[in-house]
């Protein structure tokens, strides 16, 4: 299965950047523009008409990942949405946050955040960065590996669904079982899942907050992003701004969400560029017609094809988990000495001197090379990637 067609890219590039930004499909990207042409002929009717088409979006996208609407909350990024699950809930003096040493840094800092600015604790617990650790694991026995990490004192836990560096995949359901038996509010990063992996919310009743990114694996335009509160606990969760609709709801707002008071609560409720959100329903027509088993299938293969050719050219060793059940999109590998050194610049480098988009991040400290290959790539573009990386390692 190939898509390379459906897509508009530059033939002087190759990228294998996903993981940071998918490129839209050519039929997003023309919906997109068309949305914001037609709404800039009325900007002020527009803008008035805007909550009853920001509903029916919502209503989409509950029901592509088995969601009620009424649950959900869209924003920008998930930056946002996870700024106001961690600084948004009420938790004593003294009590600790606890989060996983692969956490994306801008997630790490918002906790950090909330620490020091309620005198609340702060602590991470470790995750293994080399495959063998993974081997012969257990999905249960990684969440009750972390599960024994509470103390009496977390009231938090933070995690990703998938890891930003090196494409782990939490056992999400089976920790969560374990955090709410504990009493502990589990928020979850889940800003690499939608589009890479099956992502079902009613699946996941004891998960507490989750966010999802669209702009990533989803293919969808960029500054699409949703948060998912239970309705358990969206009475726990305090607004962290004020605007039209905190109190009595009024025209125009009452025709998103049917009046319910979480969901025009946190409505986006100021001037926005709405456009990226109108095209998320050409995004979803995009992925039910192409099915989404066969773009996973399709990603999964690619990232197979990296993987063994990467061993046989480079040998280098894996810092994702091995294939199974921890593996996720991402692809990562520990680097030679001389290229870790370099850190952001082996980024820049392959950029500017090769045109081919790879990442760099950070992993407990070191500087890994990431693979994110998706439905418009194909074996040749990843031939071309480690050829380059043959070279410059001698």
């Amino acid at each position: 299965m190939s898509l390379h067609k459906e897509f508009d890219l530059d033939p002087s590039l190759t990228y294998l950047n996903s993981g940071t930004h998918s490129i839209c499909p050519r039929s997003v990207t023309q919906a997109w523009i068309r949305h914001l042409q037609e709404y800039e002929k009325n900007p002020t009717a527009s803008l008035f008409n805007a909550w009853g088409r920001l509903w029916d979006i919502q209503t989409e996208v509950a029901k592509f990942f088995g969601a009620d609407p009424k649950d959900l909350i869209l924003r920008s990024n998930i930056t946002q949405v996870m700024n106001l699950f961690i600084l948004g809930l009420e938790i004593p003096k003294g009590s600790e946050i606890l989060l996983t040493d692969l956490e994306y840094g801008a997630v790490e800092n918002i906790c950090r955040f909330r620490a020091e600015r309620d005198g609340l604790k702060l602590r991470k617990v470790h995750l293994p960065s080399h495959a063998q650790e993974y081997e012969g694991l257990p999905p249960q026995s990684l969440a009750q590996k972390l599960a024994a990490e509470i103390r009496p004192e977390t009231k938090i836990f933070v995690v990703s669904h998938v890891m930003t560096g090196n494409g782990l995949v939490l056992p999400l359901a089976e920790l969560a079982r374990e955090t709410r038996k504990k009493g502990v509010m589990l928020i979850v990063d889940g800003a690499h899942a939608p589009g890479s992996l099956p992502l079902n919310l009613s699946a996941l009743e004891d998960v507490d907050f989750y966010g999802g990114n669209l702009h990533k694996w989803m293919l969808a335009p960029k500054g699409t992003s949703f948060g998912w509160v239970p309705k358990r606990n969206q009475a726990k969760l305090q607004l962290q701004a004020a605007g039209w609709t905190t109190f009595e709801i009024q025209t125009p707002f009452d025709r998103f969400a049917e009046k319910n008071k979480f969901t025009n609560q946190h409505l986006m409720v100021g001037c926005y560029d709405f456009a990226p959100f109108f095209a998320l329903h050409e995004t979803f027509a995009f992925w039910n017609d192409h099915q989404p088993q066969k773009i996973f299938s399709r990603i999964q293969q690619l990232q197979y094809f990296a993987e063994d050719l990467v061993a046989k050219k480079l040998g280098w060793e894996l810092a994702s988990p091995p294939r199974g059940p921890f593996r996720g999109p991402l692809l990562a590998f520990h680097l030679p000495q001389a290229l870790a050194q370099m850190g952001w610049n082996l980024m820049g480098d392959l950029f500017l001197k090769h045109q081919i988009q790879l990442a760099t991040p950070k992993i407990h400290d070191t500087h890994v090379l990431r693979f994110s290959p998706h439905i418009h790539n194909t074996e040749a573009d990843i031939e071309k990637a480690v050829s380059i990386l043959h070279k410059m390692t001698g």
